[in-house]
């Protein structure tokens, strides 16, 4: 057991030995084999006692010629390995003549290349300096077939891709154009790709376009697919050039490679943020009629563009019934709110829509003018009610509402403020009033008054202010009861002729006449109006039926910007007394009317009555003289029974 365990290790140490054997063999054991290169690729020239060569010195299995990289080292028919030499601009011109003129044949020509080697990859530059003097002796026109040849190169190979970007509509969309240069032209013909990173894709799908350059740039659309930065990568073939690792070392093509060219980054932005600018087509609104919004597309946001042949809806609310108190107390959507969830927090305050409005934009700075109906996409008009109050809109571009593809650019809802000065109106309320005359027949110098009820007004009426903001004026604290008369002071019988007829006041006359008007609070309740009532500045109202005629009671509201004017009739009924004449005026008349009746030719004398005087004395004595002997006989019975 021991013996074969023995045995085992030692078989395993011989096999690590040669594993490390292997390992730490040089590179020459596996060096490639190199081949000296076919006539005229180079020149001989003579220095420190030696002939060498001045361009290719070897080549490759596959027909690449190799171009030495050390001055002086001893050529080598191995290498043992391969790396790529760093790039740049130098390196990249002799990889590209390296393959030009690999099937070339003139020996000046790739001495010269090999001279470029020299200049721009050698690994001994000050051997070089004393190689380059005995060269540069014997071969005096090579110099400038090598700075002819460097030319060459750099006019036709590739020195760099140049990538430049634009964007149209807005941040939506744009291009990026792409053109590869050579030693101050464009140079066509050589393959490229351009890559987007970021929210954007091209036009023709995807997010890398491949291509092949021209003499001029080369334009590749994008879209937008979102919004952020996107950022442009380019690639081009170039020559590269390879270092052949040996005793001398040696330059070589390599391949042709995909390098980097210029980049180029943008914002891009698809979506955008539609807004609108509202004007009420009326500040002031009487009850019962239409209301109407004049609306204007616009774009809000930086970055942000209307795209184009896209159709948006806007949607309006219409809110009423609000007190002056409110406007103090506007409201604005939070960030990122949605439509619905600012109508909710507009109803925890306790007010809701109440009547409703759309218009469809196609582009920014378009104007609208909408009226409200009753229902959402109705086309009943709404009226404004008798109740009266503060209205205003609220408008929003409702990314739910779209149709197709323009609910794509709205990522969000677009929402405006509740209660904005400009989208808000005052609806005048409508005023009723009752009154009843206290007295329709009073007597002449009798005090008349009259009992008023109103209604309509709002409860803060009076108290409101104003407000220059949103351009809705102060309340009006007073109304007014004037008090007419009415008649023919001449003649009673003709006051008949006046009795107040139309609805509206007349003008003053001979038959008509304004006793007086008085303040009253313009408030909703019930007032008296005369017989020492005080007005609205404590002054008691008496008003007196000094003549007779018609008196009319006439309550009246000029109006203002929160109530509609509004009177009561002047030919209520109600609001009339009639005071008439005195019956003695009336007996005096007719007695004047019959002293002044002329007497007639032709009537016959009346009869006279007989003398009565004689007769009407002895009556009244006999009345006397019974009335004391009745007074007798009482007096004379009472005290009788008395004893």
């Amino acid at each position: 057991m021991a013996t074969r365990l023995r045995r085992c290790l030692t078989g395993l140490a011989a096999l690590l030995i040669a594993l490390a054997v292997l390992l730490g063999a040089s590179p020459a054991a596996f060096a490639a084999a190199l081949d000296y290169p076919p006539p005229g690729t180079n020149l001989w020239y003579r220095i420190d006692g030696r002939n060498l060569l001045i361009g290719a010195i070897k080549k490759l299995p596959d027909g690449r010629l190799a171009y030495c990289m050390k001055a002086g080292a001893d050529a080598s028919n191995e290498y043992s390995g391969e790396r790529k030499i760093e790039d740049n601009t130098n390196v990249r011109r002799i990889a590209w003549l390296a393959n030009r003129y690999q099937n070339n044949r003139d020996a000046n020509i790739h001495a010269a290349i090999g001279v470029l080697v020299h200049r721009h990859m050698e690994l001994d530059p000050q051997a070089w300096a004393r190689h380059w003097a005995v060269i540069s002796a014997q071969y005096p026109g090579l110099d400038a077939i090598a700075n002819r040849l460097w030319g060459e190169a750099g006019a036709n190979m590739p020195l760099g891709l140049q990538v430049t970007s634009q964007t149209v509509e807005g941040l939506r969309s744009g291009w990026v154009d792409v053109v590869v240069k050579s030693d101050g032209k464009a140079l066509a013909g050589v393959p490229y790709s351009v890559r987007l990173e970021g929210p954007a894709r091209f036009d023709t799908g995807g997010q890398t376009v491949n291509g092949t350059s021209g003499n001029t740039t080369i334009r590749h659309a994008w879209h937008a697919t979102g919004s952020g930065e996107v950022k442009v990568s380019t690639q081009y073939e170039s020559p590269r050039a390879l270092q052949l690792i040996s005793n001398q070392d040696y330059a070589c093509y390599g391949s042709q490679e995909q390098v980097a060219g210029d980049g180029v980054a943008f914002k891009v932005r698809k979506d955008f943020t539609p807004a609108v600018a509202t004007v009420t087509s009326k500040k002031i609104v009487d009850a019962g009629e239409t209301v109407s919004d004049k609306v204007t597309s616009k774009v809000t946001g930086a970055d942000s563009h209307w795209p184009k042949n896209v159709e948006m809806l806007a949607t309006g609310y219409y809110f009423d019934g609000l007190s002056a108190s409110d406007l103090t107390d506007p409201m604005q959507p939070n960030a990122g709110e949605s439509i619905e969830a600012f109508l909710e927090r507009i109803a925890k305050r306790g007010y809701k829509p109440a009547a409703y409005g759309t218009a469809t934009f196609t582009g920014p700075e378009q104007t609208k003018t909408v009226t409200a109906t009753t229902e959402p996409g109705g086309t009943e008009e709404y009226r404004t009610p008798a109740r009266g109050g503060i209205g205003t809109w609220v408008w929003a571009f409702d990314a739910s509402k779209q149709q197709g593809k323009s609910g794509k650019y709205l990522v969000r809802d677009s929402v405006s403020g509740f209660l904005e000065a400009e989208e808000t109106n005052s609806n005048r309320a409508k005023v009723e009033v009752e009154s009843t005359i206290t007295e329709h027949s009073p007597a002449l110098g009798a005090q008349l008054s009259d009992t008023i009820t109103v209604a309509g007004f709002p409860d803060d009426h009076g108290e409101f202010k104003g407000s220059e903001e949103f351009g809705i004026g102060a309340d009006e604290e007073f109304a007014q009861v004037s008090v007419w008369w009415a008649g023919d002071k001449d003649d009673p019988g003709s006051d008949a002729e006046f009795k107040p007829s139309g609805t509206d006041m007349p003008q003053e006359d001979e038959h008509h006449k304004l006793i007086g008007t008085w303040d009253v609070p313009a408030k909703n309740g019930t007032i008296r109006v005369g017989a020492g009532s005080l007005d609205a500045h404590g002054e008691p109202i008496n008003i007196v039926a000094e003549d007779h005629g018609w008196y009319v009671f006439v309550w009246s509201f000029a109006g203002d910007d929160r109530v509609m004017p509004a009177a009561s009739a002047y030919d209520d009924q109600w609001e009339q007394a009639y005071v008439g004449v005195e019956p003695e005026d009336e007996e005096e008349d007719e007695e004047e009317e019959d002293e002044e009746k002329p007497v007639e030719e032709n009537d016959e004398p009346e009869t006279p009555l007989a003398s009565t005087g004689s007769d009407v004395a002895f009556a009244i004595a006999m009345a006397f003289i019974a009335l004391a002997a009745g007074s007798l006989i009482l007096v004379l019975a009472h005290r009788r029974e008395s004893l």
